[in-house]
């Protein structure tokens, strides 16, 4: 009896267990798909990746990933509670861009959501760059005071943001920057060149006016910054030396053989019509100086026309002088 017990108990036991697994639903056709059809999937893993990867905050972005709705209107994308404006959609790309109040965004890491039909994704970290902007004239390098303005021929820097380690040029009124140009971060950043000597005109330093700054970065972002602008490049003189040395010369002698005295006056960014003065018992002036703002120029004194005594040449406003003697 006990027997037929336990096999009627089995029996019923494997019916049921039977009935249950015809019972299991198949799978729904309004399942989510990734592309929009049926109930929906948050986490839906749509997105494998997005180029550029550090993009600006106003560029164009192409999200890869899928399937994707390709109804257009069935797409969505934000970050900072901002729309995208959505382009254009395949099954396996969207190309979306920015909305326009994205702008005031701080820029930085942050998260973006991809809605495709009824599948959401979101990338948890994506880092925005920072728009390029020149942001003053942080020195000029060759001034050991204000450090304003720029002139031909100093070395300057510019505090900006988001300039390229490389491909950086720049332009001042039109005129490319041909030197290296320097850049000491990508972030906020120092961007250091010199400004070629020959963009300079003219020998009154107290010139003063404005010049237009145009810089592009690497990624062929521009912009502009009003500098203030010497066009005259600021002289420096270093010494007056007579070539050969020497401070007494036989009068005589030099004019029989045709000599004259030959001075050399150096420094840097020289300019023309520089006066001079020899002051003695036959004094007389002149000019020196150079027309491309070079380093050197020199002053021939004739003896041919001077008496004996002592005699000093003098650079005008400057202190720099050199004292000889013309003996018989």
């Amino acid at each position: 009896m006990k027997s037929h017990i336990l096999i009627g108990i089995l029996a019923l036991a494997f019916i049921t267990a039977c009935k249950k697994d015809d019972d299991t639903p198949s799978p729904s056709s309004g399942a989510n798909t990734n592309g929009g059809g049926g109930g929906g999937q948050v986490g839906a893993e749509l997105i494998t990746s997005w180029s550029p990867l550090v993009p600006y905050r106003d560029q164009e972005v192409i999200f890869t990933g899928g399937p994707f709705n390709t109804d257009i209107t069935a797409n969505s994308i934000t970050a900072w509670g901002e729309p995208f404006e959505i382009l254009a959609v395949t099954e396996t790309q969207i190309t979306a861009r920015p909305g326009p109040n994205m702008d005031t965004a701080v820029p930085g890491y942050n998260s973006v959501i991809i809605t495709s039909g009824n599948a959401v994704d979101t990338i948890p970290y994506v880092y925005w760059k920072r728009p390029f902007n020149l942001m003053f004239l942080e020195d000029n390098l060759d001034d050991i005071y204000s450090g304003a303005p720029a002139r031909p021929g100093d070395r300057v820097s510019f505090r900006c943001i988001s300039a390229t380690p490389s491909g950086m040029s720049a332009s001042i009124n039109g005129q490319s920057i041909p030197t290296e140009i320097t850049v000491d971060s990508s972030y906020y950043c120092i961007i250091t060149f010199r400004i070629p000597v020959s963009m300079g005109v003219g020998t009154d330093e107290s010139d003063l006016t404005t010049a237009l700054l145009s810089a592009t970065n690497g990624d062929g972002r521009t912009d502009t910054l009003t500098i203030g602008w010497a066009p005259t490049p600021d002289m420096e003189i270093f010494g007056l030396e007579l070539v050969g040395g020497g401070s007494s010369f036989d009068l005589g002698d030099m004019n029989s053989q045709g000599q004259v005295l030959n001075f050399r006056v150096f420094g840097n960014y020289l300019h023309s019509g520089q006066g001079w003065t020899l002051t003695g018992p036959s004094g007389t002036v002149g000019t020196w100086g150079t027309g491309d703002y070079g380093n050197e120029s020199f002053i021939v004194i004739n003896p041919i026309s001077l008496q004996v005594g002592y005699y000093v040449l003098s650079l005008n406003g400057t202190f720099h002088s050199y004292g000889f003697t013309l003996v018989d």
